[in-house]
């Protein structure tokens, strides 16, 4: 086990980069090679997560040789394992996806090098999650920021260029905050491992109060761009909308969830649970949070195009999660984890959904998907499933994680927290039931013709994914208490 972690990073690294090859001799080889890795990697994921199902650490201490606290340390805890799972399983149903999604969205030179974005993004994701190296994590910062960056340009139309710039542009303020934090770190410690840093932090913090305060809130402003947390939101709907339907995926969600893990370990590990809980930041985390689920639920409610639509949504799902860290209790922390994980089906769903839409119809408008129901009846299901797990209600992943952070914003005596969930859902409802209606309600064309359903148009390669992680959220919504214990023994090994 102790070297094998490693193998995480290496497994998508080197087929990465001996993708531009194969992209010029057998360029058709490139998207079931993309997919054989996603699922080997996904495979390895799983056995981490058998052999420490009853806790425990491994870690990879001694890279190049070099032990802590000068060397890199990899450790697959609870929490690696998770995001690991999440991200290769994910990929997998993406990497599937893309391999005739594709065909249509970008120019076929481009997609060799396509391929070679999306393995290093996935790599960059792994190597950032399960790092205890605060600099070699910022190294994996960069190469999944960039590796993005190049995901929503590769359509290479003039809408997703102007985006990317964006996002880079952005990314890299972020990423100087980030950077900045880490000096300071660097200077009061004399360290760059997690846990070695957050040893010597314990017994200092006392003498450097402030300057300890401006490195956590230079870390949320930082991982706050990275992650778009509102206001910090404004490179995310372009983003996300004028990337390819697989890229979209992709960003919205993981790659902004993976900030959101990398602030965590940072919180709780270097700066300690018991100074986090004391620390003013906590409720910055609070206000933003709840801000995020108002202000995002509001913009999306305005908007015709379908991804951009879903772009803005994701905006305030992330306030639920920072919500949960805001609140700070063990147990608001699972249920930050739980919409975590549900978020990460819900919106691979609908993104995938969005592109088969628009791989069979055409229509990216909201306002003109009559019929989607019957033309495209087991997407338009699997949308609903998704879009009613968006607003929260029973039976369905969303409804379990809003529920927990109810009870946990009455619990960390923050009640006026219930209001703004309820209100958020509703605002949720209203943007996503218009939709849902007109699949199924609306027939504009004809509307005296008696409609009958008929097969989806498209490939079983993209429609696979899209069923999957719609029972996915399905299983979530009925068995989640299994799935809280399972996040709650995950998160009390983590803060212990």
């Amino acid at each position: 086990m102790s070297v094998m972690p490693l193998y995480l990073i290496l497994g998508g690294l080197i087929p990465s980069f001996a993708m531009p090859v194969l992209a010029r001799w057998k360029k058709e080889l490139c998207a079931p090679l993309t997919v054989l890795v996603c699922g080997g990697l996904f495979a390895l994921s799983l056995y981490f997560g058998g052999q420490l199902i009853s806790g425990g650490e491994a870690i990879y201490q001694a890279v190049a040789d070099w032990e802590p606290p000068w060397g890199i340390e990899i450790a697959i805890e609870p929490v690696s394992v998770l995001m690991a799972v999440l991200i290769t399983g994910l990929y997998l149903l993406i990497a599937l996806y893309s391999c005739r999604a594709l065909q249509k969205e970008i120019n076929e030179e481009s997609l060799g090098w396509y391929y070679v974005e999306f393995l290093l993004c996935m790599t960059a994701m792994l190597g950032l999650v399960i790092t205890h190296d605060i600099f070699n994590m910022y190294v994996f910062i960069e190469v999944v920021g960039i590796s993005a960056c190049a995901l929503v340009v590769s359509k290479g139309d003039r809408t997703s260029t102007e985006a990317s710039l964006k996002y880079l542009l952005l990314a890299t303020i972020g990423s100087g905050f980030i950077l900045l934090a880490i000096g300071m770190l660097y200077m009061i410690t004399g360290h760059l491992n997690m846990r070695f840093a957050g040893m010597v932090l314990a017994e200092t913090a006392g003498q450097y109060p402030y300057v300890v305060w401006i490195m956590m809130t230079l870390f949320v402003v930082g991982f706050g761009i990275k992650s778009a947390l509102f206001p910090l939101h404004l490179w995310l709907p372009d983003a996300h909308a004028s990337a390819p339907s697989p890229s979209s995926a992709v960003l919205s969600s993981l790659v902004v969830k993976v900030y959101i893990i990398a602030l965590f370990k940072l919180f709780f590990i270097v700066f300690g649970n018991d100074f986090y809980q004391q620390s003013s930041v906590r409720y910055l985390l609070l206000i933003l949070g709840g801000a995020a689920m108002l202000f995002g639920s509001f913009f999306a409610f305005v908007q015709l195009d379908l991804k951009r639509r879903l772009a803005y949504s994701t905006v305030a799902q992330l306030g639920y999660i920072y919500l949960g860290l805001g609140l700070g209790t063990s147990w608001a922390i699972v249920a930050a984890f739980y919409h975590l994980v549900v978020h990460a089906l819900m919106k691979t769903c609908l993104f995938l959904c969005a592109g088969a839409i628009d791989y069979q119809t055409g229509q990216r408008k909201v306002t003109r998907l009559q019929n989607i129901g019957f033309k495209m009846p087991l997407t338009a299901a699997s949308f609903t499933v998704a879009a009613l797990s968006m607003v929260g209600l029973p039976l369905t992943g969303g409804f379990i994680s809003k529920y927990l952070l109810a009870v946990e914003s009455m619990s960390a005596s923050y009640p006026y927290f219930i209001a703004l969930i309820v209100l958020s859902g509703l605002l949720n409802a209203a943007y996503y039931f218009p939709i849902i209606w007109q699949f199924y309600f609306v027939n504009a064309d004809q509307p005296y013709e008696k409609r009958t359903f008929q097969r989806d148009k498209i490939p079983f390669s993209m429609q696979l994914p899209i069923v999957i992680t719609a029972a996915g959220i399905v299983v979530l919504g009925t068995a989640g208490v299994m799935a809280y214990d399972y996040l709650q023994q995950i998160v009390l090994h983590f803060l212990s």
